[in-house]
């Protein structure tokens, strides 16, 4: 029998439930933190996590990519799946400099969504 992280079977899990984040204004330190402290939470209960960074300024893509690392490494060995839209190409590349395991969409790559 093998165990999901929401403490389901597999077998149980017939949908699938994906979250997006959507952080607004400058990722400071603290803010870094409080994303990758949700991005725990929300590994418990969801399939895939969407940030969309859209509405963001990442002062430090280095501080993001190592903040960031944890979690996106506890999403991969769950078999789950961390989405960031919208990642610069400085951000993209310290991403992979330090092997974070995320998936990196350009911001135009979604189609738009009604409000």
């Amino acid at each position: 029998m093998t165990m999901t992280m929401a403490g389901s079977t597999a077998r149980e899990q017939v949908g699938w439930l994906t979250t997006t984040l959507r952080p607004a204004g400058t990722l400071d330190r603290p803010t870094l933190r409080r994303l990758a402290e949700s991005l725990g939470h929300l590994a418990a209960c969801s399939n895939m996590v969407i940030i969309d960074l859209s509405a963001v300024d990442v002062g430090s893509p280095r501080v993001f990519a190592r903040e960031i690392l944890a979690p996106a490494v506890a999403f991969e060995q769950a078999g789950q799946c961390l989405l960031l839209v919208g990642a610069s190409p400085k951000l993209t590349a310290e991403l992979d400099r330090i092997a974070v395991p995320v998936v990196t969409l350009a911001a135009d790559a979604l189609p738009l969504q009604a409000a």
